[in-house]
């Protein structure tokens, strides 16, 4: 179809941002040409050509917000006009752009509505959505812009997480053999994984023993993982963002570490795309780093599962008859108990925990 659609995008949000339009009026068009980038979420992508023709219309300017599937956009053959069409515009970012003002002043006391609703529903009377790609380098304005964007997501996402009945469990793990075998690695002139690399491991082959529990709570309903996703929450400057390592389940640590090493990468380049950030069985969020001996994460919805992380610390115990000191970490497995109860999170604890204890 003609129309340019704002694609619908799942997980969190219900509507985006109008970034930069790439072609303007009267240019032609070949299907799969990028059109324009959009910012939804804590993502920057494009939008690309559907079929070919001349760009007829632009319905939403940069700097428009507007809810999923609104036509924002129109392709044409020579000769036929564009519809006429008023595009529904929720608010305005004027980082980007300052509105119009005709629709500045009907705007007027009308605040940005942010929706993040986890929904993965299906387009309601609309084809296929247009297709999307992650967008390569941001220049400036993208960048600062996103910036801002990611911080105001988190928090609208951290309030909706604050209505899940959420349980929090405990245990101390002992890293003795984990370190024993990043010390064999310095030994042998290799980079051994980040502690997180080997954690992360550790709760993809948990999932595999308990794959009952690879599922997320989506609009009141516990839905399937398809695939073992394993999240980890990564810090940039003042911004929070969670990379989604997809399909990790039978991974070796030295392929987990790739993945990770790469998303890590684009992470800080701002340039991961939405199925790089959402989607995961179960997100790691590690603040040992900054001397903190443990704490109770915060749920990142749909997710039922987040691992948090504390410093790894020594303790001299006794084991058979002699003392000796153990590293060991503090572990909190926060979980949202609409989906899951607490026998079985403690087994998935309990897995995750024997994993890293008994390494191979």
């Amino acid at each position: 179809m003609p129309a340019i659609d704002f694609p619908y995008l799942g997980f969190a949000t219900s509507e985006g941002t109008i970034l930069k339009w790439l072609v303007n009026v009267g240019d032609s068009v070949r299907k799969g040409d990028d059109l324009l980038e959009i910012v939804a979420e804590k993502a920057v992508a494009v939008v690309v050509a559907e079929e070919e023709g001349i760009l007829q219309a632009i319905y939403a300017e940069p700097g428009a917000i507007v809810p999923e599937g609104e036509t924002v956009g129109w392709i044409g053959t020579v000769g036929e006009p564009a519809p006429a069409h008023a595009c529904r515009i929720l608010g305005w970012e004027e980082e980007i752009a300052p509105p119009p003002p005709d629709l500045a002043r009907r705007l007027a006391g009308t605040p940005t509505k942010m929706t993040p609703l986890p929904s993965d529903r299906e387009p309601s009377g609309h084809e296929a959505p247009p297709p999307v790609r992650p967008i390569g380098r941001l220049g400036k304005a993208a960048r600062s812009f996103l910036k801002g964007q990611i911080r105001k997501v988190t928090g609208l996402r951290m309030t909706k997480a604050w209505e899940a009945p959420k349980v929090d469990l405990f245990t101390d793990v002992d890293f003795s053999r984990v370190v024993a075998h990043r010390q064999q690695m310095k030994t042998r002139g290799l980079q051994p994984p980040s502690y997180n690399v080997y954690i992360a491991h550790a709760a993809s082959r948990a999932f595999e023993v308990f794959p009952d529990l690879n599922v997320n709570y989506i609009d009141g309903n516990l839905v399937p993982v398809d695939g073992i996703h394993i999240g980890v929450a990564v810090a940039l400057e003042t911004s929070l963002v969670t990379i989604s390592m997809k399909d990790v389940g039978g991974l070796s640590l030295e392929e987990l570490q790739k993945r990770f090493r790469a998303l890590i990468k684009k992470a800080a380049a701002m340039s991961l795309s939405r199925d790089e950030l959402y989607g995961s069985s179960l997100t790691v969020t590690n603040l040992g780093e900054f001397e903190i001996t443990g704490f109770t994460p915060i749920l990142n919805p749909p997710e039922i599962f987040i691992l948090g992380i504390g410093m790894l610390r020594e303790r001299v115990e006794s084991r058979d008859g002699e003392f000796t000191t153990v590293p060991y970490s503090t572990f909190c497995l926060s979980f949202d108990h609409r989906g899951v109860d607490g026998a079985p999170a403690s087994r998935l604890l309990r897995q995750i925990k024997h994993n890293l204890e008994r390494y191979e």
